[in-house]
């Protein structure tokens, strides 16, 4: 009934060395079952205000798509304040995956973890279109399947 993630402090991969069998988050393994559970009204979700659960909304949301692509265990990073929701392994190189809600994609822990481990690639996921930065790109959240 839910999606366990390991959370690492590691930029490294692979991810599972550097993680705490008692250190994770977890998610709810479906996004209708999280609405149903949230006791939102059907109203609020169809007008996309989700108030706070927007953010957990979005995670859960990149959660189900990354499992369903093939990406069989999940990861987090955290160190000290800064949190990336998701780091994936491609070719062997870890991948920071941060998911925004909506239009903002400030990203002060992206830009933490990209200055201290220095990925090949990065990935923001929210409600903006495609963009194709240096060392990012930004994609929107319904591309997620395409990581």
């Amino acid at each position: 009934m839910v999606i366990k993630i390991q959370i690492t402090n590691r930029g490294e991969v692979p991810f599972s060395a550097f993680t705490k069998e008692s250190w994770f988050k977890l998610l709810v393994f479906d996004v209708g079952i999280l609405g149903a559970m949230s006791g939102l009204p059907p109203k609020s979700i169809l007008d996309y205000d989700y108030g706070t659960y927007k953010g957990y909304f979005a995670e859960n949301f990149v959660a189900q798509e990354l499992l369903s692509a093939g990406h069989s265990k999940l990861f987090s990073w955290e160190e000290e304040r800064s949190e990336i929701e998701f780091l994936i392994e491609k070719e062997g190189k870890p991948v920071p995956v941060e998911v925004k809600s909506g239009w903002i994609t400030k990203a002060q822990s992206l830009a933490k973890f990209r200055k201290k481990h220095q990925p090949l690639q990065s990935i923001i996921l929210s409600a903006k279109e495609l963009k194709v930065g240096e060392g990012c790109l930004l994609l929107p959240l319904y591309l997620v399947e395409k990581i």
